[in-house]
């Protein structure tokens, strides 16, 4: 397996969008300027072999889009796109103001705001998936919105499966599915690495869901209730990933690439794997996540760094 060059030590890591995706950046321009026809003109033409929903994330993370969405942008109830944006960073802003914390740490306010927001998202994305059933980034939010209200097992793998049907193998509602059949959303381990398994042996050669297997393992390591990452079986579920997805010739640099290498990543390495771990470290040079590397502890750049040091160092040895 190819090590990273020792040049790559000394780049200064990034977490930019932009600097993973460079083609995102006339979207990023005409947001901030406020050009709702250039957005228009960027969703129409993004090539096929980009999902949207990483589009449309990093529009959601935008500081106050809300007031451009609603207001100066498309207005959410003709426009489809314009209700899609808004309907995710609504969804954004309700966890933000609910955090990443365990439910006994959150406050009832908390809750309650953020249960408004998410269901204030909802009714705008239900108009859309009515009129546009084939909007995965607006299916992909409403997986996420189903966790956040808990509206249950069912309810999320319906709208995932309407997601599946808009754009097959949807990585970030797969990302989202993970998250929600954790024993700590009321699901369990084998349903964890059961959905893991099917999106993997479903995927084409090249695609990026073997990611979906590295979270699924990162998540369950995390909170406990399934298998050490390192065991045997999980480390073969993860070898067999990164083969199938990232380490195949068959795959591409789409929209998405970065984060699920980061996460394949990260992923061997914590199974023991250097060498693997090492190739995508080559492939991803200094582009940056912040999680999973957050999660080691302390700065995701300072771990993503010295993680590339040890795959360098012990990558050579199996």
């Amino acid at each position: 397996m190819p090590r990273p060059p020792l040049s790559s030590l000394f780049r200064s890591t990034t977490t930019d969008l932009i600097d993973h995706y460079p083609d995102l950046l006339p979207l990023r321009d005409a947001v901030r300027a406020q050009n709702w026809p250039a957005v228009e003109g960027f969703f129409a033409s993004l090539p096929p072999q980009h999902d949207p929903t990483v589009a449309v994330a990093m529009v959601a993370k935008m500081k106050r889009v809300e007031i451009f969405l609603s207001r100066s942008g498309g207005d959410p109830v003709t426009s489809p796109l314009a209700a899609t944006l808004l309907g995710a960073r609504l969804v954004w802003l309700g966890w933000e103001i609910r955090t990443a914390a365990q439910a006994q740490y959150v406050s009832d306010q908390q809750f309650k705001t953020f249960h408004e927001y998410l269901s204030r998202a909802d009714r705008l994305l239900n108009e859309v998936t009515s009129e546009q059933p084939d909007d995965i980034a607006a299916w992909t939010t409403r997986v996420r919105i189903a966790r956040g209200l808990g509206l249950g097992q069912a309810e999320a793998r319906r709208r995932y499966e309407r997601a599946a049907k808009a754009r097959p193998h949807p990585l970030t509602a797969q990302l989202d599915m993970v998250q929600q059949l954790c024993p700590k959303w009321g699901g369990s381990a084998q349903a964890v690495q059961a959905f893991a398994r099917e999106c993997v042996a479903q995927a084409p050669p090249g695609s990026l869901n073997g990611a979906v297997m590295a979270d699924a393992y990162l998540e369950l390591v995390s909170f406990g209730g399934g298998p050490e990452i390192s065991a045997s079986d999980a480390r073969q579920d993860l070898l067999s990933a990164a083969a199938a997805s990232a380490l195949d010739p068959a795959f591409r640099q789409v929209h998405g690439w970065v984060a699920a290498l980061n996460l394949l990543t990260f992923a061997l390495m914590r199974a023991g794997r250097p060498g693997e771990a090492g190739a995508l470290f080559t492939m991803l040079d200094n582009r940056l996540t912040e999680y999973p590397w957050n999660a080691a502890g302390g700065s995701a750049g300072f771990n993503f760094w010295s993680f590339k040091v040890w795959s360098m160092v012990r990558g050579g040895r199996g």
